[in-house]
């Protein structure tokens, strides 16, 4: 063994004695955790600490950590805690693709798609369909898995995500390995491995470098390479105290050595991953593990061993119904036996090996059937969420129509009002103007009156300065019937042609007036008439010749009539109101 190897194995010892304290360790904080679990009332506070210890333990027991993701998800649901329970769903697909748990894993990871879209949890969103996309890969499923990283690559690319586009690079690359597209998957892995080191992601580096080992060690069978990289994916497996990497990383390196025929170092590695996977009591794994060491000591000729550790993997894969493990450990104990030249043993494993090739057979079948399945619902929630958007989008059209032909009617309506408005206000400055027209009609009619009856009273002194020079007495009576005449048809006169005039431009006046006070006599509604022109007793006596005592006495019994007080006392506004 040189020097280079020698340290790095004394490295990995001491490691594994670090992780056996961290283990104790860790125990004992977990049984702290629980402790304050119990000691908490609140639900939102326990669903917090569920999801946290569920967290913790995800990378070491699987198994466990989906037991406490599902009471996480209880008691969010118990608290109405949304993006709690949306996490612990998130957890619980999570932990169920680690646990090989496909179908459920697609099931949960629909539903944190739905119950994200709903809170409008973009980044939630992502990890449900990350949550499928994991699995379909699992079953073979590589378009729609390709078509749900490449949805999330979109979403962290637009966030600027720079860790998550990572991940998502380094999962699509893996699912091109898987297919053997090794150039592909070399390339995705180196672009995922830069933003891993960039950003210093010490989980996404161990992954990266795995990932880089297997398409050296498979595609281009460059083991001296493959074994650059698994070293370092299991250095950083122990930074990051990622249990369950570090045992896939030993195992890999053990195989890796034993192609090298390097059989220490194969050994070591191999005894350390079963360790390992002891450990976290994963039966998948474990016999895996066995099954690797039982290859190892049957390649090197030592068939005791290899057949004792070929059966404790057969045993366990049989216990766990595991049909790949079943196959593996069946044929290298058919193996053995058939070198050892035990016939009837070779014959039963033989059998065996037959047996659990069949239900290969149908396993693959089966992943076939959830492959189409799978696509099927698929398809059909694609379907219903396009028939969904399509109704949406119609709802959302009928809404805007419905609002646009409001806003039309509205318009047309407020467009007639307003032109109904500006011909009732042409209308109105018609009638104004007429009134205005009317008004100046009368003032100067008024005038004309006033300037007749002062012609007429003047007429009517002088033939009253005649009747009191003449002497003759017919004559004197013929002088007094004429003035007489003359008041009294002036009078009548005068009044008609005012009142004319005055019903053209206060055309109701009258007939509210008498209306609200029916006993008002001719005399009265003629001074009415000339007090809401706003006359002065003077202009009155001068247009109908009576005395100004005469008018003061009329308007004062007028506002008896009309029930005014004292403090009404401006006739004029009263009459003007009318």
């Amino acid at each position: 063994m040189n020097i280079e190897l020698f340290r790095k194995l004394l490295l990995l010892v001491t490691s594994i004695f670090v992780l056996q304290l961290v283990y104790g360790q860790s125990s004992n904080r977990l049984d702290s955790l629980i402790q304050v679990l119990h000691d908490t009332p609140d639900h939102k506070d326990k669903a917090r600490l569920l999801l946290k210890i569920s967290k913790r333990e995800e990378l070491s027991d699987p198994e466990k950590s989906l037991q406490f993701s599902r009471q996480a998800l209880q008691e969010s649901r118990i608290a109405r805690f949304d993006s709690a329970e949306v996490r612990a769903l998130i957890q619980i697909g999570g932990n169920l693709c680690r646990l090989n748990k496909i179908k459920e894993a697609i099931e949960i990871g629909e539903q944190v798609v739905e119950k994200a879209s709903e809170l409008d949890m973009l980044m939630e969103v992502a990890d449900g369909r990350d949550i499928m996309a994991v699995a379909y890969a699992e079953v073979g499923d590589y378009d729609n898995s390709s078509n749900l990283y490449f949805k999330n690559l979109k979403l962290y690319e637009k966030l600027n995500e720079n860790r998550l586009i990572g991940r998502t690079l380094g999962k699509i690359g893996a699912d091109f390995l898987c297919q053997q597209s090794y150039d592909k998957g070399l390339e995705y892995a180196n672009k995922s491995l830069q933003i891993g080191v960039k950003m210093n992601d010490k989980a996404l580096i161990t992954d990266q470098y795995n990932n880089i080992a297997v398409a050296y060690q498979f595609g281009y069978n460059d083991l001296s390479s493959a074994l650059q990289y698994y070293t370092k994916a299991l250095k950083i497996a122990f930074e990051i105290d990622d249990f369950q990497q570090q045992g896939i990383n030993m195992i890999n390196l053990g195989r890796l050595y034993q192609d090298m025929e390097k059989s220490d170092s194969a050994l070591f590695f191999l005894e350390q991953a079963l360790d390992q996977f002891t450990k976290l009591n994963n039966p998948v794994l474990m016999a895996d593990g066995y099954i690797a060491l039982g290859n190892y000591y049957y390649h090197y000729r030592n068939y005791q061993k290899g057949r004792q550790y070929a059966s404790q993997g057969f045993n366990i894969a049989d216990k766990q119904q595991l049909p790949q493990s079943i196959f593996n450990a069946s044929n290298l104990l058919y193996e053995i036996y058939l070198s050892e030249h035990d016939t009837i043993n070779a014959f039963k494993y033989l059998v065996t090996r037959t047996r659990s090739n069949d239900s290969l057979y149908v396993l693959q079948n089966q992943k076939a059937l959830y492959k189409l399945e799978f696509q099927y619902n698929h398809e059909k929630l694609v379907k219903e969420q396009k028939l969904k958007q399509m109704r949406n989008s119609f709802i959302y059209s009928l809404t805007i129509l419905g609002l646009l032909s409001g806003l039309i009617i509205f318009f047309l309506f407020y467009s007639r009002q307003k032109i109904k408005m500006k011909n009732m206000l042409l209308s109105k400055e018609k009638i104004e103007a007429g009134l205005k027209f009317k008004s100046k009609e009368l003032s100067i009619n008024l005038m004309s009156l006033l300037k007749k009856n002062e012609l007429i009273s003047d007429v009517s002194q002088k033939l009253t300065m005649l009747e009191t020079a003449s002497h003759r007495v017919d004559l004197k009576e013929s002088i007094i019937r004429l003035n007489h005449e003359i008041r009294q048809n002036s009078d009548d006169k005068l009044f008609q042609e005012f009142s004319v005039r005055f019903n053209e431009t206060n055309s109701e006046f009258y007939d509210r007036l008498l209306n609200n006070y029916p006993n008002l006599t001719q005399s009265e509604l003629k001074l009415c008439a000339y007090l809401r022109l706003n006359m002065s007793s003077k202009e009155i006596s001068d247009l109908t010749g009576q005395r100004t005592e005469t008018l003061e006495k009329a308007r004062y019994r007028l506002r008896k009539k009309l029930g005014m007080t004292k403090l009404e006392s401006n006739l004029v506004a009263f009459l003007s109101k009318i």
